[in-house]
This record gives C-alpha cells, structure tokens and sequence, in this order.
C-alpha cells in the first residue's frame, strides 16, 4: 500500500513542477523557468529559491489525502482490485495522515537520487529512488507546458498552466491536463511557488493515470 501511495505521489508531483515558462523582470512565470532550469541542471540549491520542496510536497500531500477521501467511494467502485480503495473514507486518512513521515520520507529519497543523478538500475527492486527519479526525468522530458492565464492580487498570483505530453509513450500517458498553481511573494519580493489550487479537477484523472503505474510497476 505504501508504494501504492507513494506512486500517486510522485506522479502529480511529477506533472506538477516540471513546468516551463518566460520571461524578464521577476514574475511567476520567471519563477516557473528558473525551476525549470534548476531541473535540467539537477541544482538542487537553484530550485529552493523558488520553492520549498518540503512544505510543497508536505501540502499536496494533505490536500491529496483529503480529495481521494472525498471521493473514495467512487474510486472504491472504480478499481475494486486495489487494495487501497476497499476499506473506507475514514481508514484513508487515518491511513496516510499516520504514514505520512513514512511517504514523504520515500519522496526524499527520490528527490536525493535525482538531483544526485543516480543511473537507473536495471529493476525498480534494486534502487526504487532511483529508479523513480529516472522516471521523473523522462516524464520531464516527455511534456510541455503552456501559461494560460495568470491572475494577479497583490502578492498572490494563481497561472492556469495546460501541459500537453508529446508522441511517445510517456508523453501519450501524460496526455493534457489544466493546472492551477499558486505563487507567494517572499521578503525580498520574488515569486515562490506555493500550492496546487485545483486538485479537486485533478486527482480523479491523475488517479486513473496512476493506477496504471500501480498495475504494471507493482502488482
């Protein structure tokens, strides 16, 4: 159940941050090319200048939980084989919220073997950081992304981001999903990315997508 989670994870964290965007003077979608950027560099100290890893994922985490609860009953009907979605709402969150030091510190791992670029073993059983962290890379590599809209209110600012996979395999799975993401001034004026506004449309989708990592990495 543990990996089960975890892969949900990884995947909207996957989708969610490896965004691109443009341009000069500091703004949102400045923020969102450095990180880009700190990306493809593996730079791991680049990327903590526009977002904190840890209360990111920490964030999405809690709110994730509370989505699949939402819906768990639907899921439950859905995909009546995994063994996550056969007890209930409550057992859910109780579930995540007790083990969540326990899938946050899988996803630190990950993060580690990443920006420490550790080759890709030859089975996920042999190094499961690394191997995932390589399956971040080429879900990187398979998608782009195109900033919408944004919406500006002082020192927040919320971008409607479609990300649209391209022909191969990996880009096919991705497909096109709408993100809206938020941004936060900090002390010195920069813009940091903040959370995910719209899991509620996301995770019955990202869902779907990850019950098929379930299916053909760890059945």
């Amino acid at each position: 159940m543990i990996k089960n989670f975890s892969a949900k994870l990884i995947l909207i964290f996957s989708l969610t941050i490896f965004f691109a965007g443009c341009g000069n003077s500091d703004s949102p979608e400045k923020s969102l090319s450095e990180i880009q950027t700190a990306l493809e560099q593996r730079n791991f100290e680049k990327l903590s200048e526009r977002v904190d890893a840890e209360k990111f994922f920490s964030q999405t985490y809690d709110d994730m939980t509370i989505e699949l609860a939402k819906n768990y009953e639907a899921y439950q009907k859905k995909y009546p084989e995994d063994p996550y979605f056969q007890h209930s709402a409550d057992f859910l969150k109780d579930y995540n919220f007790t083990h969540k030091d326990l899938h946050l510190n899988f996803l630190e791992g990950v993060k580690n073997a990443y920006f420490e670029k550790l080759p890709e073993p030859a089975t996920p059983e042999e190094n499961p950081y690394a191997y995932v962290a390589n399956e971040f890379e080429k879900i990187r590599q398979a998608s782009t992304a195109v900033v919408k809209e944004i919406e500006i209110d002082g020192d927040k600012a919320v971008m409607t981001v479609e990300m649209q996979g391209d022909s191969s395999i990996r880009g096919q799975f991705i497909g096109t999903l709408n993100f809206k993401i938020s941004f936060d001034k900090d002390k010195n004026n920069n813009w940091r990315l903040n959370k995910i506004e719209n899991l509620d449309e996301l995770t019955p989708p990202l869902v779907d997508k990850a019950e098929i990592v379930w299916i053909t990495f760890f059945q």
